[in-house]
């Protein structure tokens, strides 16, 4: 063992297993493990209620297994990280600080900036990979260029030479001590004293911890794995794994989840278990998409406020607060959608099935920006993941090369039958509906008035009316498809000419954090102390490829225009740059949110002189978020149940 003493800075790495940051701070010498909030560094993203509590109880866990090994977790409430790692270094005469590394765009500005004020002042700082199977930086194509589809990006991922050693928790630590303004967990300020009841309620349902973490993922290898191909589309169940959470906050090392269900997989295979090797092949594609996520993010770090294709910048979004409202307290008049919703805001958790429909039916059905509804579901979700959440979303709108295509609606009344064939989700979740034959459950407009009468279900009183028919929303969709690509063709029309035209972007109306810039150009990387070093994204991979995706063929014939989407050599918008730089400069110039609470919207949204893309009146639009939520818990009108707050 050495002599150094070394500040361990605990994030999302909330795990004493399979920690090497931990690991090589314990081989070194005496350690100080600490966890710092600064809520000023969450800015636009500060988590919400059911994510604080779990952050919470985890924190208490880990503080446990510290203790027992011979060291207490410091914390550390501040208005500036760097400030408070400067202050425990003073205080134990550090030599070196360690952490793990995060991939959202936000930590990557916070980290490097930290990591260089640090070597300026002569202490060694060490990163390390604790939460993928490879770093983003060492996933490229033959060109050395970043993929944009899952498909290809998994293939190269699966198949790397990778040497999967989880780390033993270390036997002892060897505290090193120094008095800090530390804090309890209570003081943090995670909880307040109004969410305790309603989180009390969640107790029941989850256990946090990264021991509970480790029993969590034991028992879906042992008893939910082999038939995770048939009941992962089954919802209104633990069908899933129910290990997001967990990986989340770095209670679980995503490299034992790979190497259990690896070795299920090879065993299933000798016995020719092919059901087992399927249900494994899914669950790995499942982690794939997760490191996807984290992969976009490093490689891409705008994607966050804008999307991949750059096609979609110009989509006009209906930015209406009444349909965002109507939305979120599942009062939409579809049942799947609404079930999804309510059980959203009553647990924090819904089944990936049931996040696809209801965010599909906000971007595509109501045109509802789709970072408006990326950031609800940061705010409500207990996994809330920022990285997950950008691929989600960005998935669902059209705005990866390999998502959804723009123009496919799905039904929500198919998607009820299909998912939900008798009704017994939509019953659980919609009590007013619950004497509604199986035949009307997912299409109560339908259902003759006699069976309404003996059902209880009077539409428009106690379940809402549709807010607008599937088919005049498939014509909307439509018209708005046609606006983007007339909004492109003149912009790339007055690029191409010259001209001083100004042709809007309509995602500049829409929420965008001011942060740092994550691409570093013409400067070189601050000195490292470690092969583990984190990276930080170049311009490369963004100036090379222009992301854009075939129209479908109906689509093309309907409108003759020259379509020159797949050239990679075709010019770029003048959007170019600016993503190339994370969408930072502009951001800048943007008006920061007043609250970390608040969720803003667009001040101002660009309209169509057609009826169908409704002008945006914002007059009430910065009201804070917690001001929104308590209005919807005292509403009682349109026959709301109360099933949407707890």
């Amino acid at each position: 063992m050495g002599s150094n003493k070394t500040i361990v800075w605990f994030r999302r790495d909330l795990r004493i297993e399979d920690n090497p940051a931990l690991a090589a701070a314990a081989r070194d010498g005496s350690v100080f493990p600490v966890y710092i909030w600064c809520p000023q560094d969450e800015g636009q993203f500060y988590p919400g209620r059911v994510s604080r509590w779990w952050l919470k109880q985890s924190l208490y866990h880990l503080d446990h297994s510290l203790r027992s090994l011979g060291a207490e977790l410091v914390l550390i409430r501040t208005q500036s990280t760097l400030a408070a790692l400067l202050e425990c270094i003073e205080a134990i005469g550090a030599t070196k600080v360690v952490f793990n590394h995060l991939y959202d765009p936000i930590s990557l500005v916070c980290d490097h900036n930290i990591k260089g004020k640090l070597v300026e002042l002569g202490i060694s700082v060490q990163s390390y990979n604790a939460d993928l199977l490879n770093e983003p930086w060492e996933v490229y194509d033959a060109r050395g260029q970043a993929f944009t589809t899952f498909e290809a990006y998994w293939d190269k991922s699966f198949n790397m030479q990778r040497e999967l050693v989880t780390l033993l928790p270390p036997w002892k630590l060897v505290p090193a001590t120094g008095n800090v303004a530390k804090c309890s967990i209570e003081d943090l300020g995670l909880e307040k004293e109004t969410e305790k009841s309603s989180n009390a309620l969640l107790a029941r349902a989850w256990s946090p911890g990264w021991s509970n973490a480790d029993k969590a993922l034991s028992e879906f290898s042992e008893l939910h794995l082999l038939e995770y191909s048939k009941n992962r589309t089954k919802v209104g169940q633990n069908s899933t794994s129910l290990l997001s959470p967990y990986l989340h906050f770095g209670e679980m090392s995503v490299r034992k989840v790979f190497q259990l269900a690896r070795m299920k997989q090879i065993l299933w295979a000798k016995e020719g278990n092919s059901i087992g090797v399927e249900s494994v092949t899914l669950f790995l594609r499942a982690i794939g998409l997760r490191e996807y996520s984290r992969y976009l993010c490093f490689n891409f770090p705008f994607t966050h406020e804008r999307p991949l294709l750059s096609n979609l910048n110009f989509f006009p979004w209906q930015a209406d607060q009444n349909n965002f409202k109507a939305w979120r307290q599942g009062r939409t008049g579809y049942p799947l959608v609404d079930a999804g919703m309510r059980e959203l805001w009553a647990t924090g958790w819904i089944h990936n099935r049931i996040r696809v429909i209801v965010s599909s039916f906000a971007v595509k059905v109501l045109l509802l920006p789709w970072k408006w509804g990326m950031k609800y579901f940061w705010d409500t979700l207990l996994d809330a993941d920022l990285e997950s959440d950008i691929l989600g979303w960005q998935y669902i709108s059209g705005s990866l090369p390999d998502g959804h295509e723009l123009e496919r609606l799905d039904s929500p009344e198919v998607q009820g039958s299909k998912f939900d064939p008798e009704g017994e989700y939509v019953r659980h979740w919609l009590p007013e509906l619950a004497r509604l034959p199986t035949e009307w459950i997912h299409h109560p407009w339908d259902a003759p008035d006699n069976v309404l009468k003996v059902s209880g279900v009077e539409l428009g009183f106690n379940y809402p009316k549709p807010f607008i028919e599937i088919d005049l929303a498939r014509e909307h969709l439509t018209k708005a498809i046609f606006k983007m690509w007339e909004m492109e063709a003149a912009a790339k029309a007055a690029n191409s000419n010259g001209t001083d035209e100004v042709v809007v972007d309509n995602s500049d109306g829409i929420e965008s954090l001011p942060i740092p810039k994550v691409i570093l150009k013409n400067n070189a990387p601050c000195p490292t102390y470690s092969s583990n070093d984190q990276k930080v994204p170049t311009c490369q991979n963004s100036k090379s490829n222009q992301f854009n995706r075939k129209r479908s063929k109906h689509m093309q014939e309907e409108r003759p225009l020259q379509d020159n989407l797949h050239n990679p050599n075709e010019a770029r918008t003048s959007r170019t740059n600016e993503d190339c730089s994370s969408t930072a400069e502009s951001s800048m110039s943007k008006k920061q949110t007043t609250s970390r609470n608040s969720f803003s919207v667009p001040q101002s949204c660009s309209s169509s002189k057609d009826n169908s893309f409704l002008e945006c009146n914002s007059s009430d639009m910065k009201q804070s978020w917690q001001e929104q939520i308590d209005m919807e818990q005292s509403s009682s009108k349109d026959g709301a149940t109360g099933d949407e707050c707890l």
